[in-house]
């Protein structure tokens, strides 16, 4: 395809710089991002690998061991989100960093004229779908993926959050940096982009199952040493009186880092374990139960967190936490007497 030209993925819709929902609709498994979900948005790189993977015709649950190795970070729970060999493994997509050196525009119209999806960070400034948060308000980074684009026309369509969209005009020119402020400044580094690359036809059936069984195994070989919700109790009323100096604003940052992100992650891990079931493994109910009281109960300890800064007067959150932490062992412990681990180092 010659740039300048329409991708052959489609005809893009939309117009006037705004953002318009075009996903086809058709099945979902497991509606990751549906009305029933806990936490229906969890992070920008995992929701937008989730809508992908939809768009594609694939199954999202099936690559959710990973969710087994997440860890408390001491500031913040392990930023979940797709390893790139699961998804070649499980997928045939293989994604990979881009060189970028030219315009943005060029590179995206290169690579998506080769029929692959390109993965950038951009500033949220430009895009109309975050209208309720940061669209024309602030400058926060987050990642789409594009699979259309048209330069001649300067309208682009992408992945973001839980849906799909497409922009052009000033928003399109502002994602792009082909305005002269953000095309002339020597000072903006190149933003980080990715291609991702469907090499193979995806694993189905038995081939399907095996696979995601072994990388269960492989990834509970790589499980915390330690509960990290105990690692969490230990600091959590530190944090918690930091939270309440900080106000508002720290809250929700705190609040999407460690309970967003902790409980999201489980609800994902009892996905996978439903797509087991669903494929004739035996998954133990205290690992589906401790999965879903672990997405439930973060949402508490968040609710909770929020009346605390509101009246300005600490939350232990005891009990709660108490909750998490025994919920975890019996996932982990339920986890191992089914499926076993394996030294990710010798495995």
């Amino acid at each position: 395809m010659e740039r300048g030209t329409e991708s052959v993925l489609g005809t893009l819709t939309g117009g006037g710089g705004s953002a318009a929902l075009a996903i086809a609709t058709g099945a979902r498994p497991g509606e990751l991002h549906g009305e029933e979900a806990i936490w229906q948005e969890t992070n920008c790189y995992m929701d937008l690998w989730i809508e992908l993977l939809y768009g594609w015709g694939l199954d999202p649950r099936a690559a959710l061991a990973f969710s087994v190795t997440q860890d408390f970070e001491g500031d913040h729970f392990t930023f979940f989100k797709y390893p790139q060999a699961d998804i070649e493994q499980l997928y045939g997509t293989i994604v990979q960093e881009m060189a970028v050196y030219d315009t943005l525009e060029a590179h995206v119209a290169e690579q998506v004229g080769r029929g692959h999806t390109v993965l950038v960070e951009v500033d949220s400034y430009y895009l109309p779908d975050t209208r309720a948060t940061a669209y024309r308000r602030g400058h926060v980074k987050t990642t789409i993926a594009i699979d259309r684009i048209d330069t001649a026309a300067q309208r682009l369509s992408y992945y973001h959050s839980v849906g799909y969209y497409t922009v052009d005009g000033e928003d399109y020119r502002g994602l792009m940096r082909l305005e002269p402020a953000l095309r002339d400044n020597g000072d903006l580094l190149f933003p980080y982009a990715e291609c991702a690359k469907r090499v193979r036809p995806p694993l189905q059936g038995v081939a399907l199952s095996d696979a995601v069984v072994s990388q269960m195994r492989r990834h509970l070989g790589r499980r915390p040493q330690r509960n990290p919700v105990s690692r969490w109790r230990e600091v959590f009323g530190d944090q918690v009186s930091h939270v309440l100096v900080r106000g508002d604003a720290y809250f929700h940052h705190y609040g999407f880092n460690l309970p967003r992100q902790l409980g999201a992650n489980f609800e994902m891990l009892g996905h996978c374990l439903t797509w087991l079931g669903e494929h004739g493994h035996h998954v133990p109910a205290s690992a589906t139960s401790g999965a879903a009281t672990i997405a439930s109960e973060t949402k508490v300890v968040q609710f909770r967190l929020a009346r605390a800064v509101a009246r300005g007067r600490p939350d232990l959150c005891t009990e709660t936490l108490g909750t998490l932490e025994a919920a975890y062992d019996e996932v982990i412990d339920g986890l191992l007497h089914t499926f076993g681990s394996v030294d990710p180092v010798h495995g």
